[in-house]
């Protein structure tokens, strides 16, 4: 694996971690970091997407010919960007952002008024 795909797997296993964490009573400890937690997780995994953009898409060395054996070409290595990888970064990102902006907008207490009618 590449270090790459250590890095996205590290950081999924960290995801997780925190996504559970948020469905469980300890998710009131966090407190309004979870959306800026989302944002940087989303940030953090296009930066990754976009670093296998500026890859040499053709390989290095003497691996990048056509090779020789049954897998032709496609032992060389070739990293290209992971499309899933982008769509769950783009919701993780719209998703920080929606918690970030609605812990703003909910008051601290949910307090319900309520009228009592008087005769």
């Amino acid at each position: 694996m590449s270090g790459s795909a250590w890095f996205m797997l590290a950081l999924g296993v960290v995801v997780v971690i925190h996504g559970v964490v948020l469905l469980t009573p300890v998710a009131t400890r966090l407190g309004t970091a979870s959306g800026p937690l989302m944002i940087g997780y989303a940030v953090l995994m296009l930066l990754n997407q976009g670093l296998m953009l500026t890859r040499d898409p053709m390989g290095s060395g003497m691996d990048s010919g056509m090779g020789s054996g049954m897998n032709g070409g496609m032992a060389s290595g070739v990293a290209t960007v992971d499309g899933g990888m982008v769509a769950i970064a783009v919701l993780m990102l719209a998703s920080g952002v929606i918690m970030t902006v609605r812990r703003g907008m909910m008051p601290a207490a949910s307090t319900s008024s309520t009228t009592t009618e008087t005769d």
